[in-house]
């Protein structure tokens, strides 16, 4: 990684008793460095742009220093020549292309938090602007740039964060721009029903396969991720809730990086809350069960925790509540074993299903309100209060 404890230490020393110099102003090494540092950045973003048009432009890149080598300068400068804002956010961009970004991340995050902790209040680069009435927003505007500000662009760290490996199982990778592209693609509204059923359809494969990429990770290749999306979102915001406390009412634009890690974090835990509790257990479960698969496993007096939980007991269903451990049990079963079989996600339908309430249940099998109004009109079951029909919502029709 590029930021271990050695880094941090190193670039969290002070300089000369302070900050150090500002390469704006100064003439020599310092101003010599970050000059190369930006200069190698916008070459490299420029590669990056060029080759994301043509993916056959590989020569786009060459010659071109690597957001490594880039993210190595800034850690020079931070160390040697002056605490900077500037370089320090070309190195939160090196780290979000790292070879394990989401720590990479999480590291340059902790370590923007801490220096803006540190050094703020001693004159932490960029210096504001003195000619301004607003020249505060100098200090913090390469936090700015990150997040990207009140207009329709995007800050310099958005897509960068929304491409980091979140899951790399086997050849296939999991990202948070798939599910962004993919969501975008079903609501264009657009075409004939056949259109729109197609993209219906592909958003449907998409969440198949992000689904299938954690169950075979697995809590074990989920959590460490997840942990660091979650520890980079809350680093983020105490390097800006310490800036706007002490800039207000003026403060960086922040708010789309932070939806974005938010949005990540919340995506991931939603597919990882699928995955067995306790995955230990279930691998001796799983492996109890597997070596009575030779005969009949419904009669094995073993335990079958895993995602069907405590207390259940293979052979023995008392209520409903155990038949639907059962179920999740053999879920988690082909989830392991036979990853790419949709019987473990079938499975795992039937058990969401089957503990959702009635009219859940169908608002989710009938999403058209109309139609969902003439059902209830047909079956004589009662709709919720909110969807009853103003002027017979108290009345005998729906009884």
């Amino acid at each position: 990684m590029l930021i271990d404890e050695e880094v941090s230490e190193s670039i969290m020393a002070p300089i000369d008793g302070g900050v150090g110099v500002n390469g704006r102003e100064d003439e020599g090494a310092a101003a010599e460095l970050l000059r190369d540092i930006r200069l190698k950045r916008k070459e490299r973003v420029r590669a990056e742009q060029a080759i994301a048009l043509d993916e056959d432009d590989a020569g786009a890149a060459e010659g071109v220093d690597t957001w490594e080598d880039i993210g190595e300068a800034a850690i020079r400068y931070l160390s040697e020549c002056g605490k900077d804002l500037e370089p320090m956010a070309i190195l939160i961009e090196a780290a979000a292309r790292d070879e394990k970004p989401p720590q990479s991340l999480a590291a340059a995050m902790s370590l923007l938090a801490d220096m803006v902790e540190t050094y703020w209040e001693q004159g932490l680069y960029p210096p504001a602007d003195e000619d301004e009435a607003d020249g505060v927003e100098a200090r913090f505007m390469p936090l700015s740039g990150l997040s990207g500000g009140s207009n329709d662009r995007e800050g310099a760290l958005i897509l960068p964060v929304r491409n980091m490996v979140l899951l790399k199982v086997g050849n296939e990778t999991l990202r948070y721009a798939d599910k962004v592209m993919v969501d975008a693609a079903s609501q264009v509204q657009a075409g004939d029903a056949d259109a729109k059923a197609a993209r219906a359809e592909a958003r449907q494969a998409a969440y198949d396969r992000f689904e299938r990429l954690v169950t075979v990770a697995g809590r074990k290749g989920v959590e460490p991720t997840l942990e660091a999306i979650a520890k980079a979102e809350t680093e983020w915001r105490r390097a800006v809730e310490f800036i706007i406390k002490r800039a207000s009412p003026y403060m960086p634009a922040a708010s789309r990086l932070t939806g974005e890690l938010e949005g990540i974090r919340e995506w991931l835990s939603g597919l990882a809350k699928r995955l067995p509790a306790e995955e230990d257990k279930a691998e001796a479960g799983g492996d109890s069960a597997g070596s009575a698969s030779d005969g009949d496993t419904s009669t094995s007096s073993g335990s079958a925790e895993g995602g069907g939980g405590k207390g259940f007991v293979a052979g023995k269903i008392d209520s409903r509540e155990d038949a639907l451990r059962a179920v999740n049990a053999a879920a988690d079963y082909f989830a392991r074993r036979e990853p790419h079989s949709p019987v473990g996600k079938a499975l795992r339908e039937i058990d969401r299903r089957a503990r959702m309430g009635l009219q859940e249940l169908i608002a989710e099998l009938i999403p058209a309100a109309d139609a969902r109004t003439e059902f209830y009109w047909r079956s004589g079951i009662r709709p919720p209060a909110d969807e009853a029909p103003a002027e017979t919502k108290s009345g005998d029709d729906w009884d």
